[in-house]
């Protein structure tokens, strides 16, 4: 059994999940080292979103500096969020903010931007980073004897616990689950963007429907096999778009490219997208454009290795597309409670990682795979103004109490000690049954609804199953 006080944790994947378990990890007196294949921290990217079920834990820190700095840097003063058909027509609104005590814990903005505040708060911490290609992991060690990785430059860094978050294209998951090395498409890519906007862009009559200096816009566009998002904020300064679309090319080594703007605005024009959209795709620097392909894993059998001294986390667990709205809060949920169970676990990092898994397997699983649901939605209603006014639920982004007023802490220091008897007791059952209920379930589509009466949610690259599903 490890020193509580000296409990050594290696973290793979400086991202959203690494950092947030890292910062928690810190926090709590152990001694985290992260690892992360990039130069520096991101400075890319487009638009992420932070859920209360997420953000709650960010305003936890530094007396809520973190989670202030979080807001003020995005969008956090719209009103609305808008939802359009791909002709233009508005089909309903909802609040930007569905309870006035989540102001300060949902978030919506440039993903560089945020994960620099994390970052930045991680450092004064005195987390110990190490950034660069060098520090690419390339071996996972897990031996009854030693627990740790080996780097791309030959250091071998030992601890008494790895948690991967390593992202979809998890190392963890073939070295350390024994998983194959697949790279499945799910039938859609998604084209990026972020970029400012000047006194030219913002008097451009079809970008101005979109931006006001004095209010942040968040608008959606809804078409067949397509939708898109389009957010303003910073005094209309700051503008960032993002388009998924079809494609069925087999995934190379590659899920990231230059995105080709001529590309974008051809499918907008299959789409018949209106012109309010197309316009601010025609603007992009072409340097800002990323075309990244969707990819999709089967929900695991477990999480952790045969030791139960190494998990995987985020996305290298569930690699949620991004119609379940909560892809982001489901690492930072993972990473809020891994940390939590080696707390109350005192050093016994077997124990922790078990339980961590049983809190967190089902919730996530049901969450994970809703994001099937959630786009067929999105792609295979016909989003008339009429069907708009009478279906907005089952459009809206999901709000239900049990998945953003969800407290993965509060939900540990409840549970943990009856799972853990469980655990050490030796109850059996699947994961399924052992691990805490979902909390919820989400349901697919109506029929009546769908576009093509002959087309099944199974149409689009990957199968929608087991979406309404309560465990």
């Amino acid at each position: 059994m490890a020193d509580q006080n000296t409990l050594n944790v290696i973290i793979v994947g400086g991202g959203f999940c690494g950092l947030t378990t890292a910062i928690d990890c810190k926090l709590k007196g152990f001694n985290p080292i992260l690892l992360e294949s990039h130069p520096t921290s991101r400075t890319q990217g487009d638009v992420l979103d932070f859920m209360h079920n997420a953000g709650r834990h960010f305003l936890a820190w530094d007396n809520g500096s973190v989670g202030k700095r979080l807001l003020e840097t995005g969008v956090h003063t719209a009103k609305s969020l808008d939802y359009y058909s791909s002709k233009g027509d508005l089909l309903f609104s909802e609040p930007w903010i569905f309870r006035d005590d989540h102001y300060y814990t949902q978030y919506a903005g440039h993903r560089g931007e945020q994960h620099q505040i994390l970052a930045d708060y991680a450092q004064s911490l005195g987390v110990d980073m190490r950034f660069g290609p060098g520090r690419t992991v390339v071996q996972y060690i897990d031996t009854d004897s030693e627990t740790g990785v080996i780097t791309q430059d030959g250091s071998r860094i030992l601890g008494d616990v790895v948690l991967a978050c390593d992202g979809p294209r998890s190392l963890a998951r073939s070295q350390v689950l024994g998983l194959p090395d697949t790279k499945v498409n799910s039938g859609y890519a998604i084209y990026r963007a972020y970029y400012e906007l000047n006194d030219e862009l913002r008097s451009n009559p079809l970008i101005a429907r979109l931006c006001n200096p004095d209010e942040d816009q968040a608008a959606m566009f809804l078409g067949k096999d397509m939708h898109a998002f389009v957010y303003t904020w910073g005094k209309a300064t700051q503008l960032a778009w993002v388009l998924t679309h079809k494609d069925d090319q087999d995934i190379g080594e590659s899920w990231s490219f230059p995105g080709r703007l001529e590309d974008a605005l051809a499918d907008l024009e299959r789409g018949g997208f209106t012109d309010m959209l197309r316009e601010v795709v025609r603007h992009t620097p072409t340097d800002r454009l990323v075309d990244y392909k969707l990819v999709w894993r089967e929900p695991l059998e477990t999480w952790l290795s045969a030791s139960k001294k190494i998990a995987v986390m985020g996305d290298a667990a569930h690699c949620h597309l991004p119609t379940s709205a909560q892809g982001a809060c489901q690492a930072v949920e993972d990473a809020v409670t891994v940390a939590s169970c080696l707390g109350h676990a005192k050093g016994d990092v077997k124990l922790a990682l078990q339980v961590f898994e049983r809190i967190r397997f089902n919730r996530s699983h049901v969450i994970h795979m809703s994001s099937l649901s959630n786009r067929d939605i999105a792609h295979t209603i016909d989003w008339t103004t009429e069907n708009g006014e009478k279906f907005s639920d089952t459009l809206s982004i999901p709000h239900d109490d049990w998945i953003i007023e969800y407290d993965c802490k509060a939900d540990t220091d409840k549970h943990f000690d009856r799972l853990a008897s469980e655990v050490s007791s030796g109850k059996l059952g699947t994961i399924q049954e052992l691990s805490l209920p979902a909390g919820g379930s989400f349901k697919p589509i109506p029929d009546h609804l769908k576009r093509d009466k002959e087309t099944s949610l199974t149409s689009s690259g990957v199968q929608a199953q087991a979406v309404s599903i309560n465990i």
